[in-house]
């Protein structure tokens, strides 16, 4: 079955402003036996969708679609990554908790620099693997998968321009374009740091003790751990510091709940 859709591209959106993640102690004794590993090897490139609330037309939304820059009145409302490795063929799709009520993003100081994804604002995971096809990233679980297609433009913007969504065997082709007044696409980062910083404390903090270094932590090894206990995973970062201050661990961990598509 094919249709054209009017309201969204298969790439979910969450608005509880809840964090995500919880401060884990797996691996205190050191790297379990039965954690597996996702290494984000110096193939893989960061590329970024960062939608804007569009000033000129209130209540639409803007994607900006090259490294265009924002100017003051842009407000930024959401973030997602995509860590993309075309040598191995695997993606990881990261989904940020979105800023609705222009409380977080909106101000320029409660976000880091583009090149660091922030766990701490991480909300769902998706990981892929490229087709033998060209240009396909597939995403699956037990009774839903998608495929997105795109193609690249002048090695800096990916354009994600149709999705097949398979739902117990039914697809639904959803054409992009037609669909989404804000276009799909990720633009391409030279570098990229996976990195960790509590934004709501650490501004209270910085106010209250002015000239306060930020507690920035960044990741340990460029690697995503998960197990798998009964068909239900989890997902771990590292990090270079305890979580918070004082603390025995510098681990977090994500629940099944928070993955749509498990590692495979």
């Amino acid at each position: 079955m094919k249709k054209i859709i009017t309201i969204s591209l298969a790439l979910l959106l969450f608005f509880s402003c809840a964090r995500k993640y919880s401060i884990s102690s797996v691996f205190r004794k050191g790297v379990p036996a039965d954690m597996q590993q996702w290494k984000l090897d110096s193939t893989y490139h960061m590329y970024i969708r960062e939608v804007f609330l569009d000033t000129a037309n209130p209540g639409d939304k803007s994607v900006k679609n090259n490294n265009e820059t924002f100017s003051t009145s842009d407000k930024l409302i959401e973030i997602e990554y995509l860590l993309f490795s075309q040598q191995s063929g695997r993606a990881v799709y990261i989904a940020t908790i979105p800023d609705k009520y222009l409380s977080y993003y909106a101000k320029k100081g409660k976000y880091l620099p583009r090149q660091y994804l922030n766990a701490y604002d991480f909300s769902t995971f998706r990981f892929g693997k490229k087709t033998d096809n060209e240009d396909e990233i597939f995403f699956a679980n037990a009774k839903h998968s998608d495929t997105w297609k795109y193609r690249i433009e002048d090695d800096s913007v990916l354009h994600v321009h149709e999705v097949v969504e398979r739902i117990n065997g039914d697809a639904n082709v959803y054409l992009v374009d037609e669909a989404l007044s804000r276009k799909a696409s990720f633009i391409k980062l030279a570098n990229y740091k996976i990195a960790f910083r509590n934004m709501d404390k650490e501004r209270k903090l910085e106010k209250k003790k002015r000239g306060r270094k930020p507690d920035e932590r960044f990741s340990k090894d460029s690697i995503i751990y998960y197990r798998n206990d009964g068909g239900k995973y989890s997902i771990y970062f590292r990090f270079n510091k305890s979580l918070p201050k004082n603390y025995k661990d510098s681990t977090i961990s994500f629940g099944n709940n928070r993955l749509v598509n498990a590692p495979f």
